[in-house]
């Protein structure tokens, strides 16, 4: 989409995989010691075309594909990055990053504690999470295994401009950091500075302003959570919307603010609610405001099927977030209390 007439002044309009090429062309461009590597990233433009342009520009020595084999992918990254490279190892499904963990866990993070500051590992492990009609082992949202890793920043954009500014940031940043995407935001646009602007890690956004609860989301979910604020207006309660954009660090601050305006926090994500980014949210909000009324949203304790009709009755959606901030806000909307309830039954609480 790019070369349209820009939806905003001074901006262009771009979908959520141009974003992130441009933001990576960008960064090639300004520093020599970026690299991309991963599965398909070469010729082929990567899995969801979010490469697209960067072997013709930089080649083989800069645009590399490797085998299908995540743990060497992530480990020969860290190498790189302590070597004075900046890597970007792409990996196509959250769920294979769980092979990589090793490397990135107890070496890449590691490694600035481990000589006492005299080396870092600038490494970008960017992997795509979220349902999408691909099946148990290709749909997993597992960001919260992440945000209590010492060393390691973790980031989750849910539009183009953030696609693009996170990722600036991301590729500039002094240690490892996992960026993660959503398979479900690549078809979307968005309008995207035309100047080269660097985003902030560790800063939530307010999308929507709303005064009698406060729901926070991140990545896909984002979406989901704007249009139960929708459907919520229209029954007159004002919910006010952030997107917590960056995970690790997370902006407690905005976060605490906005729930101690609005009196209750609900939160709502993808990946499990057990030792979840929602438990953690309510934690740190609770423990910086003291006892509030929060409920978490989440998907039910289950594999996401391939199946459409299994896949949409595990994951949340608005409904479910609308009769969620129902219960919470008490009696005035009893009559959807049962349903809420029923549906969160599976958080493994």
């Amino acid at each position: 989409m790019s070369g349209e007439k820009p939806g905003k002044p001074n901006t262009e309009r771009l979908f959520f995989r141009e974003a992130i090429a441009r933001a990576v062309r960008e960064e090639m461009r300004r520093n020599a010691r970026v690299i991309v590597l991963g599965q398909d990233v070469g010729a082929f433009g990567g899995s969801y075309r979010e490469f697209d342009g960067l072997f013709a520009e930089f080649g083989p020595a800069r645009v590399r594909d490797t085998p299908v084999a995540e743990n060497a992918m992530v480990g020969v990254g860290v190498g790189l990055a302590a070597g004075g490279f900046r890597p970007l190892v792409s990996i196509t499904y959250m769920d294979f990053l769980m092979l990589g963990l090793d490397p990135l866990f107890n070496y890449g993070a590691k490694l600035r504690f481990k000589s006492a500051g005299r080396m870092t590992a600038p490494l970008v492990v960017k992997t795509t999470a979220g349902a999408k009609g691909q099946g148990v082992a290709h749909s997993q949202c597992i960001e919260s295994w992440l945000m209590g890793v010492p060393g390691l920043k973790v980031v989750a954009p849910s539009n183009p401009a953030d696609a693009y500014l996170l990722m600036k940031a991301a590729l500039r940043e002094t240690g490892p950091l996992v960026y993660v995407d959503h398979k479900r935001l690549f078809p979307g646009a968005g309008d995207v500075p035309l100047d080269e602007e660097v985003g902030a890690i560790g800063v939530a956004q307010i999308l929507r302003a709303g005064t009698d609860v406060t729901l926070t989301a991140h990545s896909f979910m984002v979406r989901v959570a704007l249009e139960a604020a929708q459907r919520l207006a229209d029954d007159g309660i004002s919910c006010e919307v952030i997107d917590l954009r960056s995970l690790s660090p997370l902006d407690v601050e905005t976060i605490a603010r906005s729930a101690q305006r609005t009196g209750a926090l609900l939160t709502l994500e993808e990946g499990q609610l057990t030792c979840g980014v929602g438990a953690e949210v309510s934690a740190r909000v609770a423990e910086r405001i003291g006892p509030l009324r929060a409920a978490r949203v989440g998907p039910l304790p289950a594999p996401v099927s391939s199946n459409p009709l299994l896949e949409a009755a595990v994951v949340p959606d608005a409904g479910r977030v609308v009769a969620a901030a129902k219960a919470l806000l008490g009696a005035r909307f009893a009559a959807a209390a049962e349903d809420a309830i029923i549906t969160n039954e599976g958080g493994g609480d």
